[in-house]
């Protein structure tokens, strides 16, 4: 099966949870049993951030378990595949790729990256969360200029709750996912 059939076959489990009136987020084991996928659970992981970068899921933090992730599908992925039409492109083994980033790309990434801190200053956040969300992007800054960046820690970090939820900040992020985007398709 490929990367697409895999991302079709979660979202149509976490589809069939929410129909059969199930509201309650899911583990990555729960969609491996239900599913039947067994692929390591960094592949499904992997899958799921896709799919969560597409709008269609939404995944929690499971702080009880270790490297949890709670899963569960949103309203526009929930009508994705009531009608059949879902527009998943993104293809998580370009994700596990190594990206060959040109100093003009990362550059871009740091105005970018600068931009979001300069959000996060002007809204009103409270002090514990400025904190974090500057945390964050600062984690995300010192990646970037590891040697061989991890894209995937990097875009998970970026799309924190705590940084996410800041009125500005989609734009921003999206912004990089496309600088990523076409590094990897370069």
């Amino acid at each position: 099966m490929s990367a697409r059939n895999d991302q079709l076959v979660i979202l149509q489990y976490l589809h069939q949870r929410l129909a059969s009136g199930d509201t309650r987020y899911c583990t990555i084991p729960t969609i491996r049993k239900n599913t039947g996928l067994e692929s390591p659970n960094q592949y499904i992981l992997a899958l799921t951030d896709d799919l969560e970068s597409a709008g269609l899921v939404i995944t929690r933090q499971a702080y009880q378990m270790s490297g949890g992730r709670l899963f569960q599908i949103t309203a526009a992925g929930f009508d994705a595949v009531q009608t059949g039409d879902i527009p998943v492109t993104v293809d998580s083994t370009v994700w596990t790729g190594r990206f060959n980033l040109s100093e003009h790309q990362k550059s871009e990434i740091r105005r970018i990256l600068k931009d979001m801190r300069a959000v996060i200053e002007a809204a009103k956040l409270s002090n514990a969360r400025t904190a974090n969300a500057m945390a964050l992007i600062e984690s995300a800054e010192k990646l970037i200029e590891t040697p061989d960046p991890l894209w995937p820690e990097i875009m998970r970090l970026l799309r924190s709750p705590t940084i996410a939820g800041v009125t500005g900040i989609a734009a921003l992020i999206m912004g990089i996912v496309q600088i990523v985007m076409a590094a990897a398709n370069s």
